[in-house]
């Protein structure tokens, strides 16, 4: 009896190092699914802005074999014609060091006709700026009536955003979309973007990099979506949002993560033990 209770302390003990392990590799700081009532997003949970044109919107995005969001429920519809932004912070704390990754789901039910920005990832009290902020998402017309392309803007960069586009970049296709901002040093971070890479999969050669291009962030603490008063920038729906400090973090597969998985074979393993001891 002796040795199958120390058998049992070992394999729980050898569990919880285990979820312990994985817990701090990793932090997910931020996931928005827009489980709220339709209508302004202004007012929400904590972001702000004034925006009539971020709208709570009735659906709900997904994308073949990633987890929703924590708190799934509806979807932000981002409209353009009149001028206006919405922030949030996805941590209580400015980041000033490592990568941060943000990933979302966009759909196009729109096509823009011209280069213009939507979403960003900005310093403490940051809005959407487009040109200035750190790490600036744009979308424009790849090709007129069928085709967007998408592309990443660093700060200060003077030669616009750096695009890629594919036959994913159609009116109403949900695509998923991660974006990598890492602090290197003087003059010399890094921004990238990925194009539908597979969810629980490691991280991939990314569709674009500029690196030591543009103004180097102070910081990193916020989102933000960007309205703009023309219509060039077409109409987008977002969901799921994620930030964090790997790439695990915002590209989770459906699957049950490994520490679940551990678990719950240690917590069978517990149970034969008990039976048997039992017997």
């Amino acid at each position: 009896m002796k040795s199958l209770t120390n058998l049992t302390r070992r394999s729980l003990a050898f569990g919880i190092a285990l979820c312990l392990f994985q817990s701090a590799q990793a932090t997910l700081f931020y996931t928005e699914g827009f489980n709220y009532t339709p209508g302004n997003l202004s007012g929400n949970d904590s972001w702000l802005g004034g925006s009539g044109q971020l709208q709570v919107g009735s659906a709900n995005l997904t994308y073949s074999g990633l987890a929703d969001a924590a708190n799934p429920g509806n979807d932000l519809l981002v409209n353009q014609g009149a001028a206006g932004s919405m922030t949030v912070n996805f941590n209580g704390s400015a980041i000033t060091s490592g990568s941060i990754y943000y990933s979302f789901l966009a759909e196009a039910t729109t096509l823009p006709t011209a280069n213009s920005y939507l979403t960003d990832l900005l310093p403490t009290g940051g809005t959407p700026n487009g040109s200035g902020d750190p790490l600036a998402v744009y979308v424009g017309q790849q090709v007129a009536g069928s085709q967007f392309k998408i592309g990443v803007r660093h700060s200060g960069e003077g030669s616009g955003a750096t695009y890629t586009s594919g036959s994913w970049a159609v009116l109403n296709q949900v695509n998923f979309f991660v974006v990598e901002y890492t602090f290197v040093g003087p003059s010399a971070d890094t921004v990238s973007l990925f194009v539908n890479p597979t969810p629980g999969g490691s991280q991939p050669t990314a569709d674009v990099t500029l690196s030591a291009a543009g103004t180097d962030a102070a910081n990193l603490q916020a989102i933000g979506f960007k309205a703009n008063s023309g219509t060039s920038a077409g109409n987008w729906t977002f969901d799921t949002l994620r930030v964090g400090d790997t790439w695990a973090d915002v590209t989770p597969a459906v699957i049950p993560e490994p520490s679940a998985v551990a678990l719950l074979g240690f917590g069978l393993l517990g149970l034969a033990v008990w039976r048997r001891v039992r017997c």
